[in-house]
């Protein structure tokens, strides 16, 4: 087998029916505290024949996914009427042992070894209606059993919500190793970090390509910084600029033939636009200001960025093609930076000074912008895919997380715990 491309999923056109009917169901559902969501009891499977580690991994990771969706209320295993791995398919389940716990939704399935790798039958049922509203089989190698739970997981969301789940994305950062800082990769959970740049000066400001194929970076490698792009499995990283003074803060297009950056000029700081072809460089914006930070819209057509051209720094939005950037940040802060497109392209995230560094939300098109946090220092934005969520950095001193906030609740979660000084997180594209 050749890991996820050989995962196969299956759905009965009953399980279609009855999909649609549960999502109707629940719109009327709010989440209104970080305990609030729809309970869920995500038992362990039946182990069918050599399948016991299986049989624990998978619903531990489901679990995990759908905690962290802000959506669900993840009940605890220890309250459970049924017996641990109980086997028999959804016709056999009793529906009481569940509904006595408070679920209304119950991830049930079985898994049985076959060679390296493994076979799982995963349904979602629908304690009330007392029936199974998805199902899905997979055969899979055995070191891609979290990449079967993730796409479970995000079948179960689109059940739910409409649309399919972030679980099984990834997520670069930065963090400090000594006196040098390293790029890192992780999975969304915080497993499986590992170290992707040895560079020994200041790696910064990883961005995805849009395929997920490459990261682009600056990097003091070289003492002097440039642009690099690495692939997420690592090795050395290609080298991709040589310009005579600053450049920094890359960004990918959406169609992932240009990267857009700061670079200086004569001591003062534009936004460019790289051809990777070519390499030519192109100045979207002129002047004795200081623009960096750029992030395109979904469409190409606009770039976000950070200027010094009014009081102080704040974030503006200029086309592609040029002209007179118009300003989007209006929170009463005077000190505004770090902007980050959504994926639909009606919002933009950024970062302002307002009693410790906080995240705003603003439209794109005008208005006021939404604060999002309000404690301690949060800044770095980067949202999912699907525009549901947010992860930033949060801390003070030297002391600094990655975390998750879902903006149905508002409530951040920690991805990475322990570390010491970790920032600048940029959120993959889905590659499932």
């Amino acid at each position: 087998m050749n890991g996820l491309a050989k995962l196969r999923g299956w759905t009965a056109g009953v399980f279609i029916v009855a999909a649609t009917s549960i999502a109707s169901a629940q719109t009327d559902l709010r989440v209104s505290g970080p305990q609030a969501g729809i309970p869920i009891a995500i038992p362990q499977m039946c182990d069918a024949g050599q399948a016991s580690i299986y049989a624990q991994k998978i619903p531990e990771t489901i679990s995990k996914d759908l905690d962290l969706s802000g959506v669900f209320q993840v009940l605890n295993p220890r309250a459970f009427v049924e017996s641990p791995g109980k086997c028999g398919g959804p016709e056999s389940t009793a529906f009481s042992d569940w509904t006595i716990v408070g679920a209304d939704g119950l991830v049930k399935g079985q898994v049985s070894g076959m060679g390296a790798g493994f076979r799982s039958e995963l349904y979602l049922l629908d304690v009330q209606q007392k029936k199974a509203v998805l199902g899905k089989r997979y055969e899979a190698d055995g070191l891609d059993t979290a990449k079967v739970a993730h796409r479970f997981a995000n079948e179960i969301m689109k059940v739910f919500t409409g649309e399919l789940g972030i679980f099984g994305t990834q997520v670069a950062f930065v963090s400090k190793i000594g006196r040098f800082k390293e790029l890192y990769i992780m999975d969304l959970d915080g497993s499986n970090v590992r170290q992707l740049t040895r560079d020994r000066g200041l790696a910064m400001s990883p961005s995805w390509s849009p395929k997920g194929d490459s990261i682009v970076y600056m990097s003091f490698r070289t003492r002097r910084p440039q642009l690099y792009q690495i692939s997420p499995s690592g090795g050395t990283p290609r080298q991709l600029t040589d310009h005579p003074e600053y450049i920094g803060a890359p960004e990918y297009s959406p169609d992932g033939n240009t990267v857009y950056a700061g670079a200086s000029f004569n001591g003062f700081s534009n936004i460019v636009a790289i051809d990777l072809k070519s390499r030519a460089m192109r100045k979207l914006t002129s002047g004795s200001s200081i623009d960096t930070s750029p992030a395109p819209s979904p469409d190409g057509a606009q770039v976000a960025f950070t200027s010094s051209r009014g009081s102080g720094p704040q974030i503006y939005v200029v086309s592609t093609s040029g002209g007179t950037p118009q300003r989007v940040s209006f929170t009463g802060s005077n000190y505004c930076t770090s902007p980050t497109w959504s994926p639909k392209g009606d919002k933009i995230a950024f970062t302002c000074l307002s009693g410790g560094n906080q995240v705003f939300v603003a439209p794109v098109g005008g208005g006021n912008a939404e604060q999002l946090t309000f404690g301690g220092n949060n800044e770095d934005p980067t949202w999912s895919p699907d525009g549901r969520y947010l992860l930033f950095a949060s801390g003070g001193g030297g002391s600094r997380s990655i975390v998750m906030m879902p903006l149905v609740t508002g409530v951040p979660k920690a991805i990475t715990v322990g570390r010491s000084a970790d920032s600048q997180p940029s959120w993959s594209p889905r590659m499932q």
